[in-house]
């Protein structure tokens, strides 16, 4: 029998590495490795509301980290949300256990919801990937039990696979396809030391590279109007810390295009247990436009990835029209919100309503992309699972893996070889839920 408590001890949660990584499927961004080093810049433990599935030996089975959203502690949010850019947010549960974990959250949180200390009038999940299989037990869970939820996208996650080799991969794309990209790859094969790509070895030189990222990042954002994801000082530390540690475990993959001795084009992926690699940040610099330094290194890391067996790249979230150039495939990316059955939980879905047909008008006059509701049967439906991370039970983490150089959450417009339609570039209101706190406005990632 599962039994749920809330505890009160989160930091004492997050460094239990052992037993938090072995329920995160190998998944980068559920790991502590990421949760841990947001939760030392942003967490707040008075604010923690960390649901622990155990067992009847005591035994962790299954967890749901949640927060409660400042300022309005009656409203749940998912951990590291909004501009941080979380994705494959889930419950965290072993395949084997999943259907039962899943179920325990959703009664427990429908059976206290009304309750003085830890009630709630609604929850946010911010991150979730359409068809994954934990968050659809849940969600029909809670509306077996009439519990009123909202479920909507406006982006994507892309996701490119690998094939067995790179000639494999090469031979299923057009021709077209196939002479931009050898033709791409071979001055950088070819090049006599001018052209060169270099992969972060060292603590020193992984911290150095972050930072080289950071500052190519800000300052394509900068020029658009925009003050980019890294404004904030905590999220610069957030991040150094959880690549530093990515470093330590052999999961880094930090590149650099270098072209007369200057870096032209950055990356930084994060090698999951999973097999994939998590392209979580870029940086370019557009100063090259015929040496089209952002695909040279993402053609180059797709190679990489193929010669290192890996499943493939996980571009994460944001439309971007170079993901689909890259023949990567989209899933709609979810933003879930759960409202209780109580009259404040009635009020706030009447509330939710209003700012949603607010923001279809403002969208409209920004001309930005409008917000899809979807059902729970097309939000989960078969045809998204084909490409959902490894749900196989982790049991030991991959070998270290030999640096090599690959991509993540792309945040600039690659050079364009064709006229095609314009790059999407996200405002900061584009990673903003309405009348959720934010420390800082959210940037685009």
């Amino acid at each position: 029998m599962i039994h749920i408590e809330i505890t009160d001890s989160p930091e004492e949660l997050l460094s239990d590495m052992t037993a938090w990584d072995r329920l995160a499927g190998g998944i980068p961004f559920r790991q502590t490795v990421w949760l841990q080093s947001w939760w030392q810049q942003f967490g707040n433990a008075e604010r923690a509301f960390f649901m622990v599935a155990r067992d009847e030996s005591g035994v962790c089975r299954g967890m749901l980290p949640l927060e409660r959203t400042e300022g309005d502690l009656r409203r749940l949010q998912t951990l590291a949300a909004g501009n941080v850019c979380t994705d494959h947010v889930s419950i965290l549960a072993r395949p084997e256990d999943r259907e039962e974990i899943a179920n325990a959250f959703a009664s427990f949180l429908i059976e206290c919801s009304s309750d003085r200390k830890q009630g709630w009038d609604q929850i946010d999940f911010d991150g979730t990937i359409a068809g994954d299989p934990a968050m659809e037990i849940f969600l029909r869970r809670l509306a077996a039990e009439e519990v009123p939820t909202s479920i909507r996208t406006r982006m994507h996650l892309w996701f490119n696979r690998c094939e067995a080799t790179w000639e494999d991969l090469l031979a299923t794309r057009s021709r077209k396809y196939r002479n931009r990209v050898r033709g791409l790859l071979r001055k950088l094969d070819e090049s006599d030391g001018e052209l060169f790509v270099r992969d972060a070895g060292s603590p020193a030189e992984a911290r150095q590279g972050v930072s080289k990222l950071i500052e190519m990042h800000q300052k394509r954002w900068q020029a658009v109007g925009e003050p980019g994801t890294y404004a904030d000082e905590r999220m610069v530390r957030f991040v150094t810390d959880a690549t530093l540690r990515m470093s330590d475990r052999g999961r880094l993959l930090l590149p650099q295009l270098v072209y007369q001795d200057e870096v032209v084009a950055t990356e930084l992926h994060y090698i999951g247990d999973d097999g994939r690699q998590y392209c979580y940040s870029t940086g370019v610099n557009h100063a090259y436009p015929d040496l089209k330094p952002g695909i040279l290194l993402n053609s180059h890391m797709f190679r990489e990835a193929h010669r290192h067996g890996r499943a493939g790249i996980d571009y994460m979230r944001g439309d971007e029209t170079y993901k689909g150039r890259l023949h990567s495939h989209p899933t709609p990316l979810l933003e879930i919100s759960v409202f209780a059955k109580h009259a404040r939980g009635q009020v706030r879905m009447a509330q939710d309503r209003a700012t949603q047909l607010l923001k279809v008008q403002w969208r409209r006059m920004k001309d930005l992309p409008q917000e899809q509701p979807l059902t729970l049967e097309e939000a989960f439906a078969e045809e998204h699972r084909a490409f959902l991370p490894d749900q196989k039970s982790v049991t030991e983490s991959l070998a270290v893996v030999p640096a090599i150089l690959s991509v993540a959450h792309q945040t600039i417009v690659e050079e364009k070889e064709e006229p095609l339609e314009s790059a999407m570039i996200y405002s900061i209101q584009d990673y903003q839920r309405p009348g959720a706190f934010s420390h800082e406005p959210e940037p685009s990632n």
